[in-house]
């Protein structure tokens, strides 16, 4: 009967696999375009950003993702209708992650597995909001690539997270253009 449950036992663990955890978050974020000779000023602007993924693995860990997100800044351009005048400049965009993290063994009373995590994303601009700069959808990329990092924690089901949004590409289509997008974001999300 020994030999009969040793012989089986590695089977078990092979048909286990890696462990999945799917999740979805909602947050916030904190926007800007980096300096661009098409901007005379700008200001970090409040945005929002939601979104699902899927843990695989469980103390090193890959997280690839599907999010909504909302860029929000506020630019004077060089060149607008009504010169000197500061508008919002919103744009909504589809953001593909794959984010490679480190999960700690901490087990705190309240607060447990400080998470480390990095990674690329792809993000697809799906449409700028109407505003009276004269910038329009097809004004801005619509593809844009960014390096991504940060660090969470969670609380049993609950995970929060704070992650440095560092854009590669320029954010307008012109050929003068330097401005990438720089952000920050706080998420709050539940594991099942």
């Amino acid at each position: 009967m020994t030999f009969l449950l040793l012989a089986f036992q590695p089977l078990q663990a092979q048909d286990e696999g890696p462990e999945l955890r799917w999740g979805a978050k909602i947050g916030v974020n904190l926007a800007r375009i980096s300096d661009d000779p098409g901007l005379q000023d700008m200001d970090t602007g409040l945005g929002t950003e939601f979104g699902i993924y899927g843990r695989i693995g469980d103390r090193f860990y890959i997280q690839p993702g599907l999010d909504f997100i909302t860029y929000k800044s506020h630019i004077i351009r060089t060149v607008q209708p009504r010169p000197g005048e500061r508008d919002a400049f919103v744009t909504h965009y589809l953001r593909v992650p794959v984010l490679v993290g480190y999960r700690t063994n901490y087990e705190g009373s309240v607060l447990s597995h400080l998470r480390f995590f990095a990674g690329p994303a792809f993000a697809y601009n799906v449409g700028v909001k109407d505003n009276n700069l004269n910038v329009r959808r097809r004004d801005v990329r619509n593809a844009q690539f960014s390096l991504n990092g940060g660090v969470g924690f969670d609380i049993r089901f609950l995970n929060f997270d704070v992650t440095y949004h560092h854009g590669l590409r320029t954010m307008f289509n012109d050929n003068n253009a330097e401005g990438k997008t720089r952000a920050f974001s706080l998420t709050a999300g539940i594991a099942f």
